[in-house]
């Protein structure tokens, strides 16, 4: 006979066997432990659970996003926090404007240089309504 099982201990109830081997995990999980504020976890699950999203797909989300940018998620200050603040562009915000500046802009004709807009207007305007005069 075998041996009693300890004092306490579960017993092992046999499993029936179908002849498949047991399903393997296609993958494998890490369990992520951080610490949030908890008003920020509170509200965060709120919204999570409007959105129809889980906190586990928040981080993946989270982790996918620094995999692609190489950067953390930047937090956009509200309208109000902005108000009154002078903002800085950076240079490569600054040679994007540049670039679609110069890409909207038309070159004038040789025979406009020197002229002003208000003399170019009427210029245009006698010759548009000359055949009226």
């Amino acid at each position: 006979m075998e041996a009693a099982a300890e004092k306490g201990a579960p017993k092992k109830t046999p499993r029936k066997t179908t002849g498949k081997a047991p399903a393997k995990p296609s993958r494998t999980d890490s369990i992520v432990t951080a610490r949030v504020p908890q008003e920020i976890r509170e509200q965060g699950n709120k919204v999570l659970k409007k959105i129809g999203a889980t906190p586990t797909e928040l981080v993946n989300a989270a982790y996918e996003y620094v995999l692609e940018h190489e950067e953390l998620p930047k937090v956009t200050p509200s309208l109000e926090e902005l108000r009154g603040k002078r903002r800085e562009l950076t240079p490569e915000q600054k040679e994007k404007l540049r670039e679609r500046a110069r890409s909207m802009t038309l070159k004038a004709p040789d025979d406009w240089e020197g002229k002003s807009f208000k003399e170019l207007l009427d210029e245009a305007r006698g010759e548009r309504y000359a055949r009226f005069a």
